[in-house]
């Protein structure tokens, strides 16, 4: 009789055993807060290295220390690694120079790792009247096109269905 109460109590009990540890909040030490607060930044300066002209793209990593006032040791020094991917025709000593600068704002203490590399070619754009097209792509698109702005030009309205007048005759 024991032994069937005992079972019953310890049925009954490991169940809200495993439920009690899922319902406490996490609480995040000194550690987590301090690498929620390192990815938050990346994430800011990333952003702003993608704005400078000519960057393709832009991945920045940053890592500060947690301060520990019991740590045997000093901690390690904070380091932020820098990755620019930028066209061909972006100025790599100027997209430095502000990577540095924009770095030492965000996380002064960091020594920064730069690394900027070309990663795309910017095509040459030119005008096909009111459009903007690739240069390569000019010379093909304006005999389409002054084809058929002369069609247009030349039709007559009326009932017939419009024709088009080339040199040649009615198309």
């Amino acid at each position: 009789m024991q032994i069937s109460r005992l079972a019953t109590a310890l049925a009954l009990a490991l169940p809200l055993a495993a439920l009690g540890p899922a319902c406490a909040p996490a609480v995040d030490g000194p550690a987590e807060r301090q690498r929620a607060l390192d990815r938050e930044d990346g994430a800011r300066l990333a952003a702003q290295l993608a704005a400078l002209p000519g960057v393709v793209r832009a991945e920045a990593v940053i890592r500060r220390p947690a301060r520990d006032p019991l740590a045997p040791a000093p901690a390690a020094p904070a380091a932020a690694s820098l990755a620019i991917l930028i066209d061909d025709r972006a100025d790599r000593a100027a997209i430095t120079s502000a990577a540095h600068t924009l770095s030492r704002a965000i996380a002064p203490e960091a020594a920064p790792a730069i690394v900027v590399e070309v990663g795309e070619v910017r095509p040459s754009l030119a005008r096909v009247g009111p459009f903007t097209v690739e240069a390569a792509s000019q010379a093909p698109l304006y005999s389409p096109s002054s084809f058929a702005l002369t069609c247009v030009h030349t039709s007559r309205p009326s009932r017939q269905a419009p024709t088009c007048r080339v040199a040649n005759g009615p198309l």
